[in-house]
């Protein structure tokens, strides 16, 4: 499941609380897996109790006090044992509601298809309007986990987010093309 690597991974970056992991999810690793913080939280305790992450709490005597984690040995052991499976069974697996919905929308009118397919334009272009924002959060985030290059993969997954939504407004405009010429 890449929700637990996904925090392996950030916390073999650098030291974070909860908090912190959420906060990168949401500028970083959402908009090709999406999280909820409480499945964050759920995931940490999963993996403290698996000896892959261990945490320590920072007293604040202004604050709350707060607990940072870090990724044990085991966590490294298998955050690279799972970045070297090349095994693509799970990532084959497709599924898309949108998709369920266009193939039964003959069940509806024409025009409801193509608000449901205009609504979808206009979430794509929110995420890429947010990828944009949170790209040049990049050199920041790189600057504070003292890793070089990492900003090179990172604009792997980028690129792919940005062409991801590109095509599916392409996509989507396409079958609204369709769609009136089916009503002309």
């Amino acid at each position: 499941m890449p929700l637990k690597h996904a925090i392996l991974g950030l916390l073999n970056y650098a030291d974070m609380t909860g908090y912190d992991i959420d906060r990168y999810f949401k500028s970083s690793i959402a908009f090709f897996w999406h999280v909820q913080t409480s499945q964050v939280y759920k995931e940490l305790n999963t993996l403290t109790a698996k000896n892959w992450l261990e945490s320590d709490i920072v007293y604040q005597s202004d604050k709350p006090n707060k607990k940072v984690f870090h990724i044990t040995e085991e966590g490294k052991i298998e955050l690279h044992r799972w970045l070297e499976d090349a095994d693509l069974t799970e990532i084959m697996k497709y599924k898309n509601p949108l998709l369920v919905k266009i193939f039964f929308s003959s069940e509806v009118s024409v025009d409801q298809t193509m608000r449901l397919l205009n609504k979808y334009i206009e979430e794509c272009t929110q995420i890429i309007e947010k990828m944009n924002v949170d790209l040049n959060k990049i050199p920041d985030f790189e600057a504070k986990i003292h890793k070089e290059d990492e900003s090179f993969y990172w604009s792997m997954t980028m690129t792919y987010g940005f062409m991801y939504y590109q095509n599916e407004i392409k996509w989507a405009n396409w079958c609204i093309d369709k769609l009136k010429d089916k009503i002309e």
